[in-house]
């Protein structure tokens, strides 16, 4: 339910047993009740004497002044204080009036007054109050004493509300700074997330095809050739480059020269399982991992990547020449010596006879 649905009583949880156990704090009974409405006549006859001598000390403050700001905003507050002060003395204390005193906290505390400055007034109503009852007692001082009493009483009683009030609102405060917090730390901690897995794909991926980079390989290729050693499965490894690329990029230029590293790129991809690595080693130059392969099937996946190469770069004269490696229980090979082998076979395959797909074995 909305705090807009509820009343301040309702708000605050202030049952009727509540309202009575703040009176019993404060010692007000019934007698205190009587006593107030006797002095309710000699009040009202006295009201605007009241007012203006509340006031005049209140903005001797200059705090207090900025805050009422202005002459109007000092004329209303000067008749609200009137009825105020008049209702102290009806002899109803039941739940609208506790109402009615919330409000004057919630009031007081979105104008901006703080704590110490109410205090203040209520402790100068106080003493106002007092010197009225005292001139006006005709030398009945016990009928003085019990009026001096029963307005501390009420005053008090009211200032606990108030102060609940206060009290509230700051807690209502804290919690939506809490809440504004934890959303803002949720939001930073996504950001940040984002961010990292950002930073850490730029990192291991090379930046024109989207490939893993020699870095992110290396690391990929270790992890392969540990794991098939404790499995005890074969790891291969394709190195391959692109004939005739330096001589496309120098007559072509490099934006078309980067047009054929990313369709090479895409060709791959579209030959691979997901399981398979594909990278850019640099310049022209790609690698593949294929775990859990044997030669013949790493031909055949060399013989599609070709063709697939062949046909989205075009006529431009753009051919493979690919070399085969190969990792086994037998032939264990760290990351370094497999794509040396690669390599080698490589620069075997171009040497063969030939222009489309030249494939080289390392065994």
């Amino acid at each position: 339910m909305n705090a807009t649905e509820l009343t301040l009583i309702q708000q605050l949880k202030m049952t009727r047993r509540e309202i009575e156990r703040r009176k019993e704090y404060v010692g007000f009974t019934d007698a205190d009740i009587r006593a107030l409405v006797s002095l309710r006549e000699i009040v009202a006859a006295n009201i605007d004497e009241i007012t203006e001598e509340f006031y005049k000390k209140i903005i001797l403050f200059e705090e207090m002044d900025r805050i009422i700001g202005d002459a109007e905003t000092l004329l209303r507050l000067r008749n609200y204080q009137r009825n105020y002060i008049l209702s102290l003395f009806d002899g109803e204390y039941d739940e609208e009036y506790v109402q009615t005193r919330l409000r004057v906290g919630v009031v007081h505390k979105r104008i901006g007054v703080p704590p110490k400055y109410y205090v203040s007034a209520i402790h100068n109503l106080s003493n106002t109050l007092r010197k009225i009852v005292t001139s006006h007692s005709k030398n009945d001082c016990k009928s003085c004493v019990s009026g001096i009493s029963s307005i501390d009483k009420i005053l008090m009683f009211d200032l606990s509300l108030t102060f609940d009030t206060y009290i509230n609102s700051l807690m209502d405060e804290a919690v939506k700074i809490r809440q504004e917090m934890e959303n803002y730390a949720e939001s930073l901690e996504i950001m940040i997330t984002k961010r990292t897995e950002t930073l850490t794909e730029q990192a291991s991926q090379d930046g024109l095809t989207g490939l893993a980079n020699q870095r992110a390989f290396y690391s990929e290729l270790k992890k392969e050739l540990s794991r098939a050693q404790r499995r005890g499965h074969s790891t291969v490894l394709v190195y391959f480059d692109l004939d005739g690329f330096k001589k496309l990029n120098d007559s072509k230029g490099h934006k078309r020269g980067d047009e054929i590293l990313v369709a090479t790129a895409n060709s791959m991809r579209s030959c691979l399982r997901e399981c398979e690595v594909a990278a850019r080693y640099g310049g022209d130059e790609f690698c593949i991992i294929l775990p859990e392969s044997s030669l013949s099937d790493a031909e055949e996946v060399c013989e599609r990547i070709c063709r697939a190469i062949e046909s989205s770069t075009g006529d431009t004269g753009i051919s493979c020449s690919m070399g085969i490696a190969i990792a086994t229980q037998e032939k264990n090979l760290d990351a370094n010596t497999l794509v040396k082998s690669a390599d080698k076979a490589m620069y075997e395959a171009k040497k063969l006879p030939g222009f489309a797909i030249k494939i080289a074995r390392d065994v």
